[in-house]
């Protein structure tokens, strides 16, 4: 099954316009935390971005995030640990990059399976809403023509584990990563 188009688009940054910092500019102008801000080597496919947010929003409507916000959380997973300011540092945008994506975390629907534990379910139909066009325009930032590319130096800056990776099996990592960040020993790697 072919997963959706995740809710994002890659931006070029410039950072000469945001003296007070890029991503106070960002938390500033954004409608709500479930927008996000995340470094351009962050993003690389679909399933490890759905993956993320099925583990965020299933916090989310079991109201059991670690971080205070949602982007933190979502930013927590896709870095692979326990540890917000980590989390920050391994998929957060990095002064200087210029490049960045902007994700909306669609909000889940749920379900509830027979031992009653509680769901997400992917939105049928996903997409990045209409204030992206406002919140590009007061941020004075541009939409990039970068695609999702998997990356094993990427990977490596998100904090997984791909030294003796084959590239074919890069993906399958990252969504392994993903999955090892609520093991509090693998948030220590």
């Amino acid at each position: 099954m072919e997963l959706l188009p995740f809710p994002c688009v890659a931006v070029h940054v410039d950072e000469a316009k945001h003296p007070g910092g890029v991503i106070d500019a960002f938390l500033k102008e954004r409608p709500s935390s479930r927008w996000v801000l995340l470094g351009g080597h962050a993003v690389q496919t679909n399933a490890q971005l759905w993956t993320a947010w099925v583990k965020t929003t299933r916090n989310e409507l079991r109201d059991t995030c670690v971080a205070r916000s949602l982007d933190a959380e979502f930013m927590r997973y896709l870095a692979g640990t326990h540890h917000v300011s980590e989390a920050f540092a391994r998929a957060g945008y990095q002064d200087g990059s210029g490049d960045a994506w902007i994700l909306h975390l669609p909000q889940a629907e749920s379900s509830q399976n027979s031992l009653g534990h509680i769901h997400p379910l992917v939105p049928e139909n996903a997409s990045i809403p209409g204030d992206l066009t406002a919140l590009l325009h007061a941020l004075d930032w541009k939409v990039s023509d970068t695609h999702m590319q998997l990356s094993i130096e990427k990977s490596k800056h998100l904090g997984a584990d791909v030294s003796a990776v084959e590239f074919e099996e890069l993906e399958e990592r990252l969504i392994a990563h993903i999955s090892m960040a609520d093991d509090q020993s693998a948030s220590h790697r």
